[in-house]
């Protein structure tokens, strides 16, 4: 009998702390605050903005992987990252070229309207 109380009182301590660290202050999909906002994803919807990239596109970089500085929003991300928090390009301008350690590279700008 005395190994049997002895196992309850474990199971119903392994219980309470396994509750109290799912109830953590700041922890699961519930947690506020600034950490847990992406401006990307809270935009409102139909909303517009124009972003360029942080360094002229070359031979050397990919479009796809060359970062994309949206002031208006404060962020930096690339084209599959905005693109995966619902934003779709409307239009795309590649400015004039500029040599860029032996290389040629253009300058992208690019207006995006957040759809959901």
């Amino acid at each position: 009998m005395n190994s049997f109380l002895t196992r309850a009182a474990l199971a119903s301590t392994a219980a309470a702390a396994l509750l109290a660290g799912c109830a953590a202050p700041g922890s699961g999909s519930g947690a506020s605050g600034a950490a847990a906002r992406d401006p990307l994803l809270d935009a409102p919807y139909h909303s517009e903005t124009t972003c360029t990239t942080e360094r002229p596109v070359t031979v050397l970089s990919r479009v796809k992987e060359t970062p994309f500085a949206c002031a208006d929003l404060g962020v930096s991300a690339t084209l599959d990252e905005l693109r995966d928090a619902g934003w779709r390009v409307v239009s795309l301008d590649i400015g004039g070229d500029v040599e860029s350690e032996k290389h040629v590279g253009f300058p992208v700008t690019v207006m995006i309207r957040k759809l959901f």
